[in-house]
């Protein structure tokens, strides 16, 4: 067991993303490929506020603007917007993402014009100059700090100049300047804390939201990492018992044979005979858990449950001769297909589990049950296969940890057999569940998918 905790730990190392890994990477592409289609929409939502102060500035303030630059300003902002459209759907074709460099040219943009406008529009007396601030924020939040650090003083030096050159804006009733610049500043307000609830904000959700999957995609190659050091150590361990089994294989033979021999009938040999025979049942039955070992990696054929749920219970029983299992299966469920190695392997330790718990308990005596029927309220649909046993039953903190880390019984078991369980559930789709029965024992829950995947059976 420590062989294999080293290895799984060794493991696991190796297979956690460091901070420049490709499921990091691919995270980070998706948000800078949202993040471009963020500022695409503001930007068109910022050019009708514009156009709609540019309609209302002389009848509700009495500001005389300059219409043709302003125009024209608000028109290369719109055709530069038309070609980002373009640049998402070049994106979305050949599945690639705008790196940090495409950002920055975008926001330099909407820096540059903002400082135009502001320039025609009274430069650093204009009420609207600290607008500066929302877009620096949202810079802040989608590239590099370094960039950001170019972004902000680019606009600082915009701001500067524009303390000294700039366009005055012209009122009709200079008296009201005061007036008006107050609830500039008013508007400005607004429209930068509806910027920064709309958008940082909730970009700032989106990136909270990718670092979980991250964390989750970490922890998901952590336990795949702990089930191949497991299936290393299996491999291994099957390699090595091949050799004592056959050796106890011929010699069982040979002492049933000569059990068997009626020259040898008044020797004590002849009293074991039914449990030499036994023996040799037993050494067949690990023989062929070893060849399904071996074969593990080809994919084998799906079958119906009906037709192979007999078999597995017969060969299971067959381990456990002093164990008794009962099994049902619902009509609606024979026909679902499903891979006889990988559910008959998840079963398998499930019956496991419950028969020692039983005996554990002091109730071998009572049957196993094991049910099968379809979940009517999932969707899509899911073969639900329940162990159910009246053993010693588990604590609710073990039951929540049982299936993702190893971890020991109440019964003597290390855990292992349903973390691999677990791991095997979750590949294919499904999932693992245990819960208290009221008269006492376990429930063993494994749900699977009603059609299998076949991409991933084929794997």
């Amino acid at each position: 067991m420590t062989t294999t905790a080293h290895a799984a730990a060794s493991a696991a190392r190796s297979a956690a993303p460091s901070a420049g890994d490709p499921i990091r990477a691919q995270g980070l592409g998706a948000d800078s490929l949202l993040s471009l289609r963020r500022v695409y929409w503001l930007r068109w939502a910022i050019l009708g506020g514009q156009a709609l102060l540019l309609v209302c500035a002389e009848t509700l303030a009495g500001l005389q603007l300059p219409y043709r630059p302003l125009l024209t300003i608000f028109a290369l902002q719109a055709v530069f917007n038309l070609l980002t459209a373009w640049r998402l759907r070049q994106h979305a074709r050949a599945g690639s993402v705008p790196g940090d460099a495409e950002l920055m040219g975008q926001l330099l943009v909407d820096l540059t014009a903002l400082s135009a406008i502001l320039f025609f529009t009274g430069g650093a007396t204009n009420p609207f100059v600290s607008f500066y601030l929302p877009g620096l924020a949202l810079a802040a939040a989608i590239v590099p700090w370094r960039q950001v650090v170019a972004l902000a003083l680019y606009a600082l030096a915009c701001y500067s100049l524009m303390l000294f050159e700039y366009v005055p804006l012209h009122l009709h009733n200079p008296d009201n300047a005061v007036v008006y610049h107050l609830v500039g500043m008013w508007l400005n307000f607004v429209a930068s804390a509806v910027m920064i609830a709309l958008f940082v904000a909730r970009l700032s959700g989106v990136l909270r939201e990718r670092e979980a999957q991250l964390a989750d995609a970490r922890e998901r190659l952590l336990r795949e990492a702990r089930v191949e050091s497991l299936n290393a150590q299996a491999a291994t361990v099957a390699h090595e018992i091949g050799t004592p089994l056959a050796t106890l294989a011929v010699i069982a033979g040979e002492l049933r044979a000569d059990a068997a021999d009626p020259a040898r009938g008044g020797t004590a040999i002849r009293d074991y005979l039914p449990d030499l025979h036994t023996v040799e049942q037993q050494l067949t039955l690990c023989r062929g858990i070893l060849a399904r070992l071996r074969e593990a990696n080809r994919a084998s054929a799906l079958q119906p449950v009906g037709h192979w749920l007999p078999a597995f219970a017969d060969g299971w029983q067959l381990r456990h001769p002093q164990a008794r299992i009962e099994t049902m299966i619902a009509a609606e469920a024979a026909d679902v297909p499903i891979e006889p190695a990988r559910t008959g392997q998840m079963l398998t330790i499930l019956l496991d589990n419950a028969a020692r718990s039983q005996q554990t308990a002091g109730r071998g005596d009572l049957p196993l049950r094991l049910s099968i029927t379809m979940e009517p309220r999932s969707a899509p649909r899911e073969l639900l296969l329940r162990v159910i046993d009246h053993g010693t039953g588990m604590p609710a903190a073990l039951r929540a940890r049982l299936g993702e880390t190893p971890v020991a019984s109440t019964h003597g078991g290390q855990g292992i057999g349903a973390y691999l369980a677990q791991s095997v559930a979750r590949q294919m789709g499904g999932r693992l569940l245990w819960q208290d029965r009221p008269e006492g024992g376990t429930v063993a829950e494994l749900r699977l998918p009603a059609t299998p995947d076949s991409s991933e059976h084929a794997a």
